[in-house]
């Protein structure tokens, strides 16, 4: 299945110009919860954003099929979590070398700023054991919030014309 970002925008645009109250769903964010879905330690060697593309970029080798990434949940000006579906996206986080672990850093700096603008955006899809999408909003089956770091290893696929990476797992680490 290959998830096209605009429709993915689509979807938010018709539920935001419909009146999609976000506070009611999000009220009780835990009461859907499945721990089932964390990991209790993240993945070693995580990609950021950036890396993943420029492995799909490369002409050799083919890109692994698996993949491990991180980033941090955010959409900018759009909602990060798709109603009805464990669907959420994820942005680059900023380059901890060059950012000196300063959280403020990335929003003054012109550098990080262009390579946040250039990075593409990750889809997670949070499946199930037989691949199909939870039904569970992402934020309220795995405890999420925009602005959470989270790590998540799956299959992965890009898609150029849009600049987003699109992976599906099963479970989820969260910084």
């Amino acid at each position: 299945m290959k998830f096209r970002f605009p429709a993915f925008l689509m979807l938010f645009s018709v539920a935001i110009t419909n009146g999609c109250n976000t506070d009611t769903e999000t009220a009780d964010v835990n009461a859907a919860s499945d721990p089932t879905v964390l990991l209790d330690s993240a993945p070693e060697t995580a990609l950021s954003l950036t890396e993943v593309k420029e492995l799909y970029d490369a002409e050799e080798p083919t890109p692994p099929e698996e993949l491990t990434l991180v980033g941090k949940v955010d959409a900018g000006e759009f909602e990060a979590f798709e109603p009805g579906s464990a669907t959420f996206m994820l942005s680059e986080l900023p380059d901890e070398a060059h950012t000196g672990g300063d959280p403020e850093h990335a929003d003054n700096c012109p550098f990080c700023k262009r390579r946040a603008a250039n990075a593409p955006k990750a889809v997670v899809q949070i499946i199930d054991n037989a691949g199909s999408v939870r039904e569970t909003r992402a934020d309220q089956l795995a405890g999420l919030a925009k602005g959470d770091v989270v790590t998540v290893s799956g299959k992965a696929t890009y898609d150029a014309d849009v600049n987003t990476i699109t992976i599906q797992s099963q479970k989820i680490h969260v910084r």
